[in-house]
């Protein structure tokens, strides 16, 4: 088990104390050192809530971060049109029959066009192929770069997300498959995950899901791990689900680790295990890192570069996303930006 390195942590005192000339340096210098840690590390928690200024002033800062974290990003090479987007809150959904539930690690926002190469990596890869489904959002439209989660209420379990290092995921199973990634591994890397969210794309009216589901990004055959998108963990299976894929319900019975609990993650231990050659509970000792949030706390994630979940949410868990986005993933910005992630940097100022 492992916590939130101190070095992704963030102690806000300094943007509530002081004169406001100072308040506004150390926002600057607070969105500097964000910035490269959201890119070395994979996500940054901003600890708001120990300053105990209620909800409302607590969202106020989070919203002002998230903001100056964007120029930050801008004038080290991120799109200039990238913009913040303020959705609605979202409550948390508790599968009946359990008191908190368990976010499987997914990628946030249904294009996924983080998931592809860049142009510079793959010079031949269309754009076009970056929006993987177009309707039924959990959110919006918008392509999704950095995920951010303001907490106004924290529920009654543990309120704990999870991030796993996706790229190091990539990785590994490349080098378990024992694939050639050449003198430059994060562009070999890219145009692998790019190739599987293809075929994916082209196999939409077999599996019929308008979301990557993680054995397809990792490049599992089968149309089940491609038509099945674990979302809750102690979720059971729909009718439909069991109908599409009479497979389903067979191995949602039992998992290879003997510990899940609901068909949902049963089924997602069997497809780590196929993907990645790890049982779901040892995928978790591997990978998962754990991040408590408290009352007012904010998360910010590198989309590209961290999976992300929830681990023992209640139905009281309330958050509110602040992500940066753009409406159209293309041109030289955006493909600079692109093929800098995969290498878990940024282009460079401009």
């Amino acid at each position: 088990m492992r916590f939130t390195p101190h070095e992704a942590q963030f102690d806000c005192t300094p943007l509530v104390s002081g004169p406001p000339a100072e308040r506004e340096r150390a926002l600057d210098a607070l969105a500097a050192e964000a910035v490269e840690v959201v890119h070395r590390v994979g996500y940054a928690v901003f600890r708001i809530g120990r300053l105990r200024l209620g909800v409302e002033d607590s969202r106020r800062l989070s919203t002002g971060i998230v903001e100056r974290v964007r120029t930050a990003l801008i004038a080290r090479g991120a799109p200039g049109r990238m913009r913040l987007e303020v959705d609605r809150a979202q409550r948390t959904h508790v599968p009946g029959g359990h008191a908190t539930r368990t976010l499987l690690p997914h990628h946030d926002g249904q294009h996924c066009s983080y998931l592809t190469p860049s142009i510079h990596d793959a010079p031949d890869w269309d754009p076009a192929r970056r929006t993987y489904g177009d309707s039924g959002y959990t959110t919006t439209p918008a392509h999704k770069m950095y995920q951010g989660i303001f907490l106004p209420e924290v529920g009654e379990g543990l309120s704990v997300t999870t991030y796993y290092d996706w790229l190091g995921v990539i990785g590994e199973v490349l080098e378990r498959r024992g694939v050639d990634r050449g003198a430059d591994p994060a562009a070999a890397a890219a145009r692998w995950l790019g190739d599987n969210l293809s075929r994916g794309l082209a196999r939409q009216p077999e599996h019929g899901c308008a979301y990557p589901s993680v054995g397809a990004m990792l490049g599992l055959e089968e149309p089940l791990w491609h038509g099945l998108s674990f979302h809750h963990g102690e979720a059971e299976l729909t009718e439909e689900e069991r109908g599409r894929y009479p497979a389903a319900a067979p191995l949602a019975r039992d998992c290879p680790c003997g510990e899940c609990r609901g068909e949902a993650a049963r089924l997602f231990c069997h497809l780590v295990l196929m993907a990645t050659g790890l049982t779901w509970a040892r995928f978790r000792r591997r990978w998962e890192v754990l991040a408590p949030g408290e009352q007012c706390d904010l998360l910010l994630g590198h989309n590209l570069t961290m999976l992300h979940g929830g681990l023992a949410g209640g139905a009281g868990r309330i958050i509110e996303p602040l992500c940066l986005v753009v409406d159209e993933p293309s041109g030289p910005a955006y493909e600079r930006w692109l093929a800098a992630s995969w290498r878990r940097t940024l282009p460079g100022a401009r």
